[in-house]
């Protein structure tokens, strides 16, 4: 269920980042305002989902939103994850074309630790990643993906 909410609140960040930058087109805007409608409409309200929209980057928001998920039992929503998976796939699609790069620094967590769904048209550049007490797992990482040459 975490990883599911995860990738949903992953989701959700991207394409506000992606939406507010005007990055990606009709695909992406739509992609996130179908995702955005369907979580506010099943939460039955909209701050933990403004939150999130406000500040994609925030990790205080993205727990919000996670808790609110999780505690409306929308963790393992099928339809919600269905909307989550489309809006990374517009994302990942419209990500390819300048170039992009993500380069990550350090990562220290206190407990266990996920990176997932990263995509970079370029390079994807991790710094050390540790978790204190409990598993890191890295999960479908891509670089060079959208580019027409090799990186």
């Amino acid at each position: 269920m975490i990883e599911c909410l995860s990738t949903v609140i992953g989701a959700l960040a991207a394409g506000a980042l992606a939406k507010a930058g005007d990055l990606g087109g009709r695909a992406v805007a739509d992609a996130y305002d179908a995702l955005r409608a369907l979580i506010v409409r099943k939460l039955g309200k909209v701050g933990a989902v403004q939150l999130v929209e406000d500040e994609p980057h925030s990790e205080t928001a993205q727990a919000a939103l996670a808790e609110a998920l999780s505690k409306a039992g929308l963790g393992t929503d099928a339809e919600i994850a269905r909307l989550a998976d489309a809006l990374h796939a517009a994302v990942s699609v419209h990500s390819g074309a300048g170039g992009a790069e993500i380069d990550v620094g350090n990562i220290t967590a206190r407990a266990n630790l996920l990176v997932a769904n990263l995509v970079a048209s370029g390079r994807i550049k991790l710094g050390n990643i540790e978790s204190m007490t409990g598993d890191v797992t890295l999960r479908d990482l891509m670089a060079g993906v959208g580019d027409s040459k090799k990186v």
